[in-house]
């Protein structure tokens, strides 16, 4: 099957789980203080709805330039000049997301997990990069 099915799968079921988004920023947060810091007075809604666009965005990133170009924008936005993200939370990030995606997708296995990481790749690299620029 390919890569890209079975993150799609993936994702529409984590999508049906009433608390996806919760557990992962809950997650996050948990796992240093400066990301709870960061979301301490955020609208979470808008916050889990931005994501949602995000994740669209760097998904588009290894077959679309404009998706690439907005990635470089999210990514100098998050990092040093922007919120301070630095590219090892980006791992910290991924993380938390797979382990979310471990929860609440109950077909979840390595091969999601792989799937969901190379989907993710590029769209991270870049953000990394310009966190480190």
């Amino acid at each position: 099957m390919d890569i890209h099915e079975v993150f799609n799968d993936s994702y529409e079921r984590c999508n049906q789980h009433p608390h996806f988004f919760d557990i992962f920023y809950n997650l996050f947060c948990q796992k240093d203080d400066r990301f709870r810091e960061m979301f301490a007075n955020v609208d979470m809604q808008k916050q889990i709805s931005m994501l949602k666009a995000s994740i669209a965005i760097i998904l588009l990133a290894p077959v679309s330039e404009s998706a690439r170009e907005s990635v470089r924008f999210f990514g100098k936005r998050h990092g040093p000049q922007g919120i301070g993200v630095s590219p090892l939370d980006y791992e910290t990030w991924l993380d938390c997301l797979m382990e979310t995606v471990n929860q609440c997708d109950p077909s979840y296995t390595s091969e999601v997990d792989l799937a969901w990481r190379e989907c993710f790749r590029l769209g991270l690299e870049i953000m990394k990069k310009e966190c480190e620029t």
